[in-house]
């Protein structure tokens, strides 16, 4: 991965500068708009290699969402906004667990013990995945709780329907959205850097171009999230 730094790293929320080969802080509710996202075949390409085996039953799996959860993103802006997260979340393996044994598959969907009483989280050991299991994965990240009335956080498609895509991504990965003028701010355990990364990753910025956490702590003021 190229080092950058602050001299050479692009200006803070500088939008125009995404995609060009190194990380843009974004800041405040700065965030690419849909328009100028990459097309999810141009996405699919850019992280051809992070995906590793599953590729092919990823893609298929994200490709089975036919519709939009809201008016805001075509179909297909819908899918590579999905494509950005697994990326971000998971880099493709389905058998991820963070969190402390909370989070789970693609999307990294955080189960209670309670809500484990209800619904087995969806993954599977990576030279066994097939397309149902990374389905089942998407459907438990997109929609949420299975619609049993089982506590599982809402998923993606909810917070959608409420917020732009920036203030929306805040919300899964926090579980709320604390300041709709600033999508940095998160909980102590959450990723304040997670809106500003999937920016970068809808602009085109390519896997192995990001920088690592104490750089974008140092250049970016996005702080590590707490392990306690």
């Amino acid at each position: 991965m190229p080092q950058q730094s602050p001299s050479s790293a692009p200006g803070v929320s500088d939008l125009s500068s995404l995609g060009q080969g190194s990380y843009v802080c974004l800041h405040k509710t700065s965030f690419p708009r849909p328009q100028a996202w990459k097309s999810f075949g141009e996405l699919q390409q850019i992280s051809k290699a992070s995906l590793g085996s599953g590729n092919s039953d990823i893609l298929k799996a994200i490709q089975s969402f036919d519709t939009s959860p809201t008016q805001d993103l075509t179909t297909e802006q819908f899918r590579t906004l999905i494509l950005a997260m697994v990326v971000q979340e998971s880099g493709g393996i389905g058998n991820v667990v963070g969190d402390n044994g909370k989070s789970y598959g693609l999307l990294q969907v955080q189960l209670s013990d309670e809500a484990k009483k209800h619904e087995k989280p969806a993954t599977c050991d990576p030279s066994g995945c097939t397309y149902n299991n990374y389905l089942k994965m998407l459907q438990q990240g997109v929609y949420g709780h299975s619609g049993t009335g089982n506590p599982i956080p809402p998923g993606i498609a909810y917070w959608l329907r409420q917020n732009s895509p920036g203030a929306a991504l805040r919300g899964y990965n926090t579980g709320s959205v604390p300041d709709q003028s600033d999508y940095q701010v998160a909980s102590p355990i959450s990723t304040e850097s997670y809106v500003s990364d999937i920016g970068n990753r809808l602009g085109g910025l390519r896997p192995q171009e990001f920088p690592d956490k104490s750089w974008k702590l140092k250049n970016c003021g996005f702080q590590l999230p707490s392990t306690g």
